[in-house]
């Protein structure tokens, strides 16, 4: 087995119906045929996902949770038992393009080091959504959960043009082809983050070892955008905010409870006002 693609699942039913399709639909899955496993871990849905999926794919190996465990230990659910060489961690809202999987994989094939490999993401009318950052420092946080964006331009690479290769910090795991060796060494995500900052650690594990990762434009995929936690209620959003100060308060320690009250205030916000 070359190729392990991991997908998390929970209540995207039309979303990952399109998702899988596009797979199986690409030249890509032509040639790997026989040698890529598609594994879908569904967090509790009660949109008829499951269900779907098993009319519609009967191939795809699916994990049933009877509860939303979360974004991280589901993928490390499938992860676990992933047999590729490789391991594709992607969102139940994209769609791959033509090329996408095969130059990812081809990159780690020939670039020994490599530890993994992401993509142009672009939205489904063509607009460019990005996907780099570096990695964050406490001012970055603030900036970012007080809606400065602009004061974070350099944190969020908004000065790169996406048209060429380059190593990266970091690079959202929407769609991120790792060695499945640097997955066992780093133990895959860490399950304290449940559904955010999980892809920030990651990365830096990854860096941690020894191995870069590089963005590739030539691989492209669309994607609807953060469409399962748009739609979560105030308990997941809370964990979301619990995984942010966590991330945080392990990297810079006391001085990340001046987080608290912008955190608060925002959960608050985006909570009850959305």
């Amino acid at each position: 087995m070359l190729l392990s693609i991991v997908i998390a699942n929970w209540n995207t039913r039309e979303l990952i119906i399109d998702c899988l399709n596009s797979i199986y639909s690409i030249d890509d899955y032509t040639i790997l045929k026989g040698k890529l496993e598609v594994i879908v871990i569904d967090n509790g849905s009660k949109d008829g996902s499951v269900e779907a999926i098993k009319k519609q794919f009967q191939s795809v190996v699916l994990i049933e949770n009877k509860n939303n465990v979360g974004y991280a230990p589901a993928c490390n659910q499938g992860m676990r038992i992933a047999k590729g060489k490789y391991v594709l961690l992607l969102g139940s809202d994209t769609m791959l393009t033509n090329g996408s999987l095969l130059i990812s994989f081809v990159k780690l094939e020939t670039e020994n080091e490599l530890g993994a490999v992401g993509c142009k993401l672009i939205y489904p009318d063509g607009r460019l959504q990005g996907n780099l950052k570096k990695f964050p420092t406490l001012k970055n946080a603030f900036f970012t959960y007080l809606s400065l964006d602009k004061l974070n331009y350099d944190y969020d690479m908004l000065w790169f043009d996406y048209d060429k290769e380059i190593y990266v910090d970091q690079v959202a795991t929407t769609y991120l082809m790792i060695r499945r060796n640097i997955l066992e060494q780093i133990n895959y995500f860490d399950e304290s983050y449940r559904i955010l900052y999980n892809d920030v650690d990651l990365c830096k594990k990854i860096w941690d070892t020894g191995k870069k990762i590089k963005f590739t434009p030539e691989a492209v995929v669309i994607h609807h955008g953060s469409y399962s936690t748009n739609k979560a209620r105030f308990k997941v959003r809370r964990i979301m905010y619990e995984d942010i100060f966590r991330y945080f308060y392990r990297n810079y320690g006391v001085a990340a409870i001046f987080l608290i009250p912008v955190l608060f205030v925002r959960l608050m916000i985006v909570s009850f006002l959305k």
